[in-house]
């Protein structure tokens, strides 16, 4: 009776203590399931927001250097631009001063943050731009740009490290072409970039109080940087930089990204940099990463908290089931819901958890959820999705949730309004579990905004940079394996006439004689990396035949096999020409060594040696009479000796010809033209060669003065008077004074035309043109237009100066015209006067002063109507 007592006794204990020890042991399990869940989670999170950091400073310093890109072409295209009007001008060929800086100055007003514009002397001295004091132009032999930019072989512009201006005093980066034509050395053409400017632009991005984005040159000199709080300002031209930089450099020196804590302020920040696209300089970005940390953190904290709570409810739930055998079952069919519940929250979790009802009623939140919102988890507890979705109502959402299903998922883009009423971008991630018979919607939300942002503006600045690819003035086109065309920008496209058969190959566009030589360059291509640049001629059926200089690499796959060819291609049409016009002059040159022609003279020791019986007669002196006679003493003035002799020396001590358009003196006194083409013999001797030129310069001063003005009166044309109103208004802008435009018709002489005849009518015009001359001031232009309509620019005014001129001008041509013996005609004037008021636009004067001409005619001619007034001017 005894054993058969107490067997059940221990038999209930050893299953208490089982059940005990079960209950125990899975516990232990379950904490460690869920402290194993929560470092994964930590980790990944952690890792991901590593990976979002650098994905952001990476997208913020490939938008700065691009836009750095952009504005550096800029002042490189319009210093190319610049070099082009100089040579056409006649820059070191006769152009005034006033004509180079005045084309300095147009290209200096289109660039913004240029504080410079300037051209040094071949001699380093800055003898041209804006802000030179001609007697004592600054000296920049001792910058490197100078000798870098003067013996560069490249076609890139020279680039400098921050340097200080010696004209504005301003810290400044230069970028420089030289000038060079003709086989010769010109000076440099340079622009002086205010550091500050770089700084403007890195004020345009949306940064945070500890971000920071910087700009440095290849060797990390300081450029500029801003940073909006939390770092202290650097000087610039300074290297100190993180140690964790030059260690990314030595592995990716184009682009890369890394973590480190600043020395100064003991924050951490994600940095990215990336090299400026054909220019040797650096952008650099770092973004704090203590909101990142935290945010971090307080996820962290609640998914720890989840994991505790689940932990926690779990050994409730197991005391439960020890203590009360019979509730077993409910009790853990409760903790298994809650930890489903809680599992299903920590597989999605996100920036903003939220748990939606089947009725779409706000059940369960984050506070980052709220936050992102603008809100409290009191006021969105309970609330329909539709309060705060921008595009859906109640009803659309009540349907669609009507369809979701058990282990339904999506990841979705939707708009929510903020408390504010503000609309935020959102990444959706929701799910459906039933739990329960219960079917919740688990839901993690992302504030995407500002990525969306920065991708629509990256998207903005790939497009401006499409742009310049496509209408570059250069070509550019790929080629495949078989030499079909793979892809070619507009200018490209219009050089080979437009759109072409999908087979076309560019040996197919070559004339006979340059395409052997393509075929030979793009085997080497297909063979190496880079073949020689060479020059094809290509001759399509649509367009003109161009020369084209070309220049290829080769793009291979990760086996080393050619895919296909990128080419730039450069039209040199232009000085092909020019080349072969110069080789048909050097060949008649040649034929006229013994002739009468050219004139040819040797020096030693400065003085004649010998010379033929041209350079005597071109100079007006009788055989022999030049024999001995000093250089100097043949060149026009004291200073054009002194230049001669600076610019012969610096051309014949490099080994090369000198050749110019100078001014000799002959016998009489009397001055000519002559294109004069020298060489260095020996150390003492040099030849030259002299071609008078005097009536060709002649011819090209009336050429010039018939293309801008007027054939018959001999007044400015409109190209001429647009030209000359364009520098009154930027005048007018720049020292605040005005400029008066009037648009002048005569009254009454169609009727003299028509009585007398198309002849007394231009005798007419020319007596009228010289009387409105006589009326104007030294600095203001009077211009016919055509017909009887004449122009006045009046500039510059002060007040209501231009009325006294235009009456004065009204009382002169009422006087009586005499036409021929006995014969005397009057005429009578409508006047339109437009005001410039701070305006710009010369055509838009033009016409504003045309119109009230007619307004004048219209109320009875004989009158000057201002424009915009409503009343006609009241005449003396």
């Amino acid at each position: 009776m005894h054993l058969n007592s107490t067997t059940p006794v221990s038999q209930a204990e050893q299953q208490r203590r089982k059940l005990g020890a079960l209950l125990v042991g899975g516990n232990l399990l379950l904490g460690a399931v869920l402290a194993g869940l929560v470092l994964s989670v930590m980790s990944s999170s952690r890792q991901a927001h590593e990976d979002r950091a650098r994905a952001a400073a990476e997208r913020f310093v490939a938008i700065a250097s691009a836009s750095l890109q952009s504005e550096l072409g800029a002042v490189d295209t319009a210093l190319k631009i610049t070099m082009d009007d100089l040579q056409r001008a006649g820059f070191d060929a006769g152009a005034s001063v006033q004509d180079i800086n005045d084309h300095l100055a147009a290209k200096h007003r289109v660039l913004a943050g240029v504080e410079g514009f300037r051209v040094a002397d071949e001699n380093g001295l800055v003898r041209w731009g804006n802000l030179i004091d001609s007697a004592s132009p600054p000296d920049i032999t001792n910058r490197d740009f100078f000798f870098r930019a003067r013996d560069s072989s490249s076609d890139k512009a020279v680039v400098s490290d921050p340097v200080i201006s010696r004209v504005s005093g301003h810290s400044v980066i230069v970028v420089a072409r030289p000038m060079a034509w003709g086989g010769k050395f010109r000076g440099v053409l340079y622009a002086s970039i205010h550091t500050e400017h770089f700084e403007q632009i890195f004020k345009r991005y949306e940064l945070a109080d500890h971000d920071g984005i910087s700009l440095r040159t290849n060797d990390l000199k300081l450029v500029a940087l801003q940073s909006p709080r939390g770092r202290s300002a650097a000087a610039v031209g300074t290297r100190d930089v993180a140690q964790e930089l030059q260690d990314s450099l030595r592995s990716k020196p184009s682009a890369g990204s890394y973590l480190a804590t600043s020395k100064v302020d003991g924050i951490s920040r994600t940095f990215a940099y990336r090299q400026v696209d054909g220019w040797p300089l650096l952008a650099i970005a770092g973004l704090d990463n203590s909101n990142r940390w935290s945010q971090w953190r307080r996820e962290m904290l609640m998914v720890s908290l989840l994991a505790g709570l689940a932990w926690a409810l779990s050994c409730a739930a197991t005391i439960a089931v020890y203590r009360f055998g019979r509730r077993e079952i409910r009790a853990v069919a409760a903790l298994q819901a809650q930890s489903r519940q809680t599992q299903t929250l920590l597989r999605v979790a996100g920036d903003g958890i939220h748990i939606l009802d089947r009725a779409g009623r706000l059940v369960e939140l984050s506070d980052s959820f709220a936050e992102m919102h603008g809100s409290s988890r009191d006021k969105l507890q309970g609330q329909h999705v539709a309060s705060w979705d921008a595009n859906q109502n109640e009803a659309r959402i009540d349907a669609w949730l009507a369809k979701i299903r058990d282990g339904d998922r999506q990841r979705v883009e939707v708009q929510h309004v903020r408390s504010d009423g503000s609309i935020i971008d959102v990444d959706l991630h929701w799910r459906a579990v039933d739990i329960d018979g219960h079917l919740l919607i688990f839901g993690s939300a992302r504030d995407i905004t500002d990525k969306k942002r920065l991708l629509q503006s990256l998207e903005e600045s790939s497009a401006r940079i499409q742009d310049l690819y496509d209408h570059a003035p250069c070509g550019y086109f790929s080629l495949d394996a078989d030499g079909r065309f793979v892809h070619l920008n507009a200018t490209a496209k219009a050089w080979l006439g437009g759109d072409l058969p999908s087979d076309a190959k560019f040996v197919g566009l070559l004339d006979a004689a340059t395409r052997p030589q393509f075929r030979d360059h793009f085997i080497a291509l297909a063979l190496q990396l880079h073949a020689p640049e060479i020059e094809v001629c290509i001759s399509p059926a649509n367009a003109p035949q161009r020369h084209l200089c070309i220049n290829s690499t080769a793009v291979r796959d990760a086996d080393g096999n050619f895919l296909m060819s990128r080419t730039v291609a450069v039209d040199i049409t232009a000085q092909r020409e020019a080349q072969q016009r110069v080789e048909s002059l050097l060949r008649e040159q040649s034929a006229m060594l013994n002739s009468d022609v050219v004139g040819m003279v040797k020096f030693h020791h400065g003085k004649v040696s010998w010379k033929n019986r041209a350079f005597e007669k071109m100079l007006g002196y009788e055989d022999g009479e030049l024999a001995g006679a000093a250089i100097e003493t043949l060149c026009a003035e004291d200073g054009e000796r002194h230049a001669l002799a600076q610019k012969t020396l610096l051309a014949m001590r490099r080994g090369e010809n000198y050749r110019d358009d100078v001014r000799l003196k002959q016998k009489q006194g009397t001055t000519i033209w002559v294109d004069l083409n020298g060489v260095q013999l020996s150390g003492t001797e040099s030849f030259w060669m002299a071609v008078d030129i005097t009536e060709a310069k002649r011819a090209h001063e009336q050429i010039t003065h018939v293309a801008f003005h007027d054939a018959l009166t001999q007044l400015p044309n409109r190209l001429l008077l647009l030209d000359r109103m364009q520098q009154a208004l930027a005048g007018a802008e720049r020292f605040g004074h005005e400029v008066a435009v009037c648009f002048l018709d005569l009254d009454g002489f169609k009727e003299v035309n028509d009585q007398y005849g198309h002849e007394a009518g231009d005798k007419l015009l020319v007596a009228i043109a010289a009387r409105i001359s006589a009326c104007i001031r030294a600095t203001d232009t009077a211009a016919r237009l055509g017909g009887d309509e004449f122009v006045l620019l009046l500039a510059p005014l002060a007040g209501d100066e231009w009325r006294v001129i235009v009456d004065r001008l009204m009382q002169t041509v009422d006087a009586p015209v005499p036409l021929a013996a006995g014969l005397k005609v009057t005429l009578g004037m409508s006047i339109g006067v437009a005001l410039s008021r701070g305006r710009t636009q010369a055509e838009v004067l033009v016409a504003e002063a045309d119109e009230a001409m007619l307004h004048a005619k219209r109320r009875g001619k004989g009158r000057i109507h201002l424009a915009g007034s409503a009343q006609f001017v009241t005449r003396p």
